[in-house]
């Protein structure tokens, strides 16, 4: 065999070798991925059966519960119309401010 043929032997072996370990790394991020979901479908099934966890709300909890986007809460919270709390990164909302801020905002009919 030639150099050369050597050369690409080797180097084909390489190529395999990196795909296989690429491979099991996409193995891998889809598992986690996979947990990571898992994971949160139980912490949701978890938050709506016990109350004292609802009391804190995402933002996107919120939307739903006030019935507006996700935008229109980072709006609110951005302009400080809404009583927020930050917890690092996250936004969260204290349920019982959430409805004491809609009685004290909503117009009475005279």
């Amino acid at each position: 065999m030639s150099e050369y043929e050597l050369l690409r032997i080797q180097l084909l072996k390489t190529l395999v070798q990196m795909e296989e370990k690429l491979l099991v790394c996409v193995e891998k991020e889809k598992f986690q991925s996979h947990t990571t979901v898992e994971s949160r479908d139980e912490n949701l099934i978890f938050r709506q059966n016990n109350p004292q966890q609802q009391a804190v709300l995402s933002v996107s909890e919120l939307s739903d519960y006030l019935g507006v986007s996700t935008d229109c809460i980072y709006t609110m919270v951005r302009e400080n119309q809404i009583p927020f709390i930050r917890v690092r990164r996250r936004i969260l909302f204290n349920r019982d401010s959430i409805n004491s801020w809609i009685h004290t905002n909503t117009p009475y009919p005279e």
